[in-house]
């Protein structure tokens, strides 16, 4: 026998069973991890994001003194008077033209780091440059929102240790210039499809959190911007955000949100007489003299609604179908369209989707808010609640009317207790337990979605009861009757009216009578009962034996 032989018989068939089981378990824990990972979450109606992002699992505190809640500013020049200090995102603002220069204070790919030591901000007629905390003391602004970190999130960031240095950049700016109002932004979320989409959220979120109460204890106001920045995954929505920043859209949901979430607080500047202007670079020698001032310009704004679907609102007037203004350059402009009768706002003909509009004014302007007409969508399920027994089926119709007139039920989706169970006019139902059911019928048309549901009891399976064994027998013979029951629940039990102290238990019972008759036997079961006539005759007459005469 071979080294290798004698190996393979080492090893008994019963051992050998063994092995392959232990390999098929091993398989099966395999299996078992894999399909719940892909499919449960599926199954149970959530939606899953790349990695594992929970939106949910570092919610921000807006009951905070320091969160900002939505308030209009007395001001109306609240936006131009408002200096957006920051990184990518800020500068985005600038190339996206929705601030001026002037209102520039920071730099793409700007750190936490910078911006205390990066020489990067220049002035008119100045040949220096200065750090952000320096051209803070001469700009002197009202207000600064900052919107700082976003390039700060490298590996091995923590929120602890974000948040430690974000706090001794904050305190360098106060010490700075200590008459602005320091306004924190929240970071913005990144996109679902960006690198490591999962795990840099999860972060964002960590320090937006702690971000709110550093303020609160600091005595800072922060702009929660998540709120309209974020989209229903809790990533970025995918219009607003690029690689380099914000989009043209996404900056205008920006300073709309700046705007409609005001920090109206007292002018504490003693002196802004001497506030130079901005540049992008330095000049080649400084020119001595005053700072120039530059006289502002007038523009013409004109906001108009499409004809007989709506009218605009400003805070002058109202049920108009134009507003025409002149205005002074750098002066902030609101306007509100409001949708007609049977019509809903869907936008601004420059693509900003918020029926309330804040325009900072740099040049003349005229947009048009558009509108869709409204769809109304009912839907209703035919039958209302339901009580049935489990393996019976019952089959539901939907009704379906979209702006009150018969709709397209193909398309409507059922399901049961949550989990989808096809797309249709009807679903017929087959329950294969008891419980109590919630069966639901959505569907969404033009961005309406209606939905109506209805509830079903199932209780256990009905049980019956049949008894089988002869029709007849004479008196004082017995006989075996056998019960056959259907989801039965427990012993049979048999009693006979007839016969009241006779009874037994069991799937079969024997029975006698003594006195012929008709006996009607009850064999009972979970509540049903099946009854049984039995007939009772007289027994057979004896014959009489007949004497034998003797022979003479």
């Amino acid at each position: 026998m071979s080294r290798n032989d004698s190996r393979r018989g080492s090893f008994s068939p019963t051992q050998r069973r063994a092995c392959l089981v232990l390999v098929l378990c091993v398989l099966a824990v395999v299996a078992t991890f894999l399909l719940s990972w892909v499919l449960l979450p599926n199954l149970l109606g959530g939606k899953t994001s790349s990695g594992g992002y929970d939106p949910s699992a570092y919610p921000l505190d807006t009951s905070l003194d320091s969160v900002l809640p939505e308030a209009t500013s007395s001001d109306s020049n609240y936006l131009g008077s408002t200096v957006f200090l920051g990184d990518s995102y800020v500068d985005s603002l600038y190339s996206t033209g929705q601030i001026q220069l002037d209102q520039y204070l920071g730099a793409n790919g700007l750190t936490l780091g910078d911006v205390l030591q990066k020489s990067c901000i220049n002035f008119a007629n100045d040949s220096a440059t200065y750090t952000i905390p320096q051209a803070l003391a001469k700009m002197k602004p009202r207000r600064v929102v900052i919107l700082l970190g976003s390039d700060d999130l490298s590996d091995g960031t923590t929120a602890d240790s974000f948040l430690m240095d974000f706090r001794n950049v904050l305190k360098s700016l106060n010490t700075a210039y200590s008459y602005s109002d320091l306004i924190v932004s929240t970071l913005p979320p990144v996109a679902e499809t960006s690198d490591n989409a999962a795990a840099r959220q999860t972060l964002i979120d960590q320090i937006n959190q702690q971000l709110a109460v550093a303020c609160n204890e600091d005595g800072y106001k922060l702009l929660n911007t998540a709120e309209v920045l974020k989209d229903s995954t809790g990533y970025a929505n995918a219009g607003y955000v690029t690689a380099n920043g914000f989009s043209e859209s996404g900056a205008q949901a920006m300073l709309n949100y700046v705007t409609t979430h005001a920090y109206d607080a007292e002018d504490r500047r003693p002196d802004t007489s001497d506030i130079p202007l901005r540049a992008t670079q330095a000049s080649a020698e400084a020119t001595p003299g005053p700072t120039p001032t530059a006289t502002p310009g007038k523009h013409t704004v004109t906001y108009e609604v499409e004809e007989g679907k709506g009218t605009l609102k400003t805070s002058d007037t109202s049920g108009v179908p134009t507003v025409t203004m002149e205005v002074d350059d750098r002066s902030t402009v609101s306007v509100t369209a409001v949708a007609a009768e049977g019509y809903e706002f869907y936008q601004w003909s420059d693509g900003q989707t918020n029926a309330t509009r804040y325009d900072l004014v740099t040049k003349d302007l005229s947009v048009t808010a558009m509108f869709n007409k409204k769809t109304t969508v009912a839907l209703t399920i035919d039958e209302g609640n339901q009580t049935m027994r489990v393996g019976e089926s019952i089959t539901f119709h939907s009704t379906l009317k979209v702006n009150e007139e018969d709709g397209n039920t193909d398309n409507v989706q059922w399901a049961v207790n949550g989990e989808l169970q096809r797309n249709g006019y009807s679903f017929t139902f087959t329950p294969e337990s008891e419980g109590t059911y919630t069966i639901r019928a959505g569907i969404e048309i033009d961005g309406v979605y209606a939905s109506n549901e209805v509830t079903v009891t199932v209780e256990q399976p009905a049980t019956r009861v049949s008894v089988s064994g002869v029709q007849s027998i004479p008196a004082g013979q017995a006989t075996t009757l056998t019960a056959t029951v259907e989801n039965a629940s427990g012993d049979v039990s048999w009693s006979c009216p007839q016969k009241p102290d006779w009874s037994a238990t069991g799937n079969s019972a024997q029975f006698s009578a003594d006195t012929p008759g008709e006996y009607h036997i009850l064999a009972t079961n979970n509540g049903a009962t099946a009854e049984f006539v039995l007939n009772v005759t007289a027994p057979a007459a004896t014959p009489t034996p007949t004497s034998t005469p003797s022979g003479g």
